[in-house]
């Protein structure tokens, strides 16, 4: 059954569509074959000191999305198959190092390169994607395309880099780097450039103008700075749900069960649940319902079960995985609402670089509070519960406005 829609789905997508629908499950792959294990490596491997590993690790996270902007603006102006074609050339070069290097400025320049490669191709394949599909109705389908690929690599990449890594880390730097280069064959040869941005990439207005009016942009401000509750709310799945684990058991394989549940959930089921929001939800009550559930999954971590405290932690990850597909898809192509064809890429990156802030002060803030002798674990998940309710209505409002505006606006 899964194929079958799957097999339809694809069978509508243009050839520039495919593309960058594998895309989403190529970067996935290459990066979670790696990602997961660097930090082992750098301490256990190469000896490298607890410190060092944090400034490495968080160098890379910074370097992505500390530079979205950038990035997406770059798209605007140069074309966004050559931000991409760069972005994985870049990758290329980061994954190298952080496979082959052995010392910490090495590592640091490859943590730098493979962080910044994200913000060069992110911002741009998303608006890409979105310029290919400007009717909302087949821009929703294949954002949920896209997210089910993306799944999907999530969910072999962890997989592929373990079976690697019996051989060595150096191997797994090297195949992840070689799919990037892979893909870059690919991207150069299928992707055709943007038609639109063919003969338009010389008559911008300076970038920073672009920004100002992006900042006093009220609606997409708003948008913005709601949506961006689903990026603290993600990563909370690799700050708190870890570190609650190790309090309960210390049985560090339900980490894996708890990824493992969330991104089969989202291969079987992506495709489903975006037919069920398009058939009877549509997006305002999609965006809250997804956000409410990604918000409360969290609850599930109250409950203590001592003959099988995995299943706590299963069940937020199943839950946590129903609500992202349901509002995940409909985030990305939203964004097309506040702004023309030609600005997509410097929207999506500061629509990025947001998230990004809101995933690194909630990883500070959660990690904090669960280090707290003083403040049981419960109210932790009670405000992670509400704060996924409250963006979602503050959404489920916001959309609803604009669309009245918007259908007024309209010439009938």
């Amino acid at each position: 059954m899964l194929s079958k829609h799957f097999l339809r789905d694809w069978q509508i997508l243009s050839p520039a569509g495919r593309v960058l629908v594998i895309n989403g499950f190529t970067f996935n792959l290459g990066f979670f074959m790696l990602l997961p294990y660097l930090a082992d490596h750098l301490q256990h491997n190469l000896g490298i000191s607890g410190w060092y590993v944090g400034v490495i690790i968080g160098l890379r996270v910074l370097s992505q999305q500390g530079m979205f902007l950038v990035g997406g603006t770059l798209g605007d102006r140069l074309g966004y198959k050559r931000l991409i074609l760069l972005g994985c050339a870049v990758r290329i070069l980061g994954f190298t190092l952080l496979g082959l290097g052995q010392t910490v400025p090495i590592l640091m320049l490859g943590a730098f390169f493979s962080g910044f490669a994200g913000a060069l191709f992110t911002p741009s394949s998303q608006a890409y994607l979105a310029s290919e599909y400007p009717e909302q109705k087949s821009r929703d389908k294949v954002f949920a395309l896209q997210s089910l690929t993306s799944e999907a690599g999530m969910l072999l990449g962890p997989l592929l880099g373990l079976s690697l890594l019996y051989v060595d880390f150096t191997l797994v730097g090297v195949v992840s780097a070689g799919l990037f280069t892979l893909l870059l064959i690919i991207q150069w040869r299928f992707l055709p450039e943007l038609a639109s941005q063919q003969n338009t990439t010389h008559t911008h207005s300076r970038f920073w103008n672009q920004w100002g009016q992006m900042l006093t942009h009220k609606a997409f401000i708003q948008f913005v700075l709601c949506s961006s509750v689903y990026h603290l709310l993600f990563h909370q799945l690799y700050i708190a749900v870890p570190h609650e684990i190790r309090v309960v058991t210390q049985d560090v394989s339900i980490i894996t069960w708890v990824f493992a549940t969330s991104s089969i959930t989202g291969v079987l089921m992506q495709m489903p649940v975006s037919r069920f929001v398009e058939a009877r939800l549509g997006t305002a009550r999609g965006m809250w319902l997804g956000m409410t559930i990604m918000g409360s999954s969290y609850l599930w971590l109250n409950l203590s079960l001592s003959w099988l405290p995995a299943l706590p932690f299963i069940l937020c990850g199943f839950f946590f995985s129903v609500g992202s597909m349901l509002v995940f898809p409909l985030l990305g192509a939203y964004v097309p609402k506040f702004c023309s064809a030609k600005e997509l890429g410097s929207h999506y990156g500061l629509y990025s670089c947001i998230g990004g802030l809101y995933a690194f002060t909630g990883n500070i803030s959660t990690g904090w509070l669960l280090s707290s002798s003083q403040l049981p674990h419960f109210w932790v998940w009670i405000g992670l519960a509400s704060v996924g309710a409250v963006s979602g209505t503050l959404l489920f409002l916001q959309v609803t406005e604009h669309s009245k505006k918007t259908s007024i606006a309209r010439p009938q």
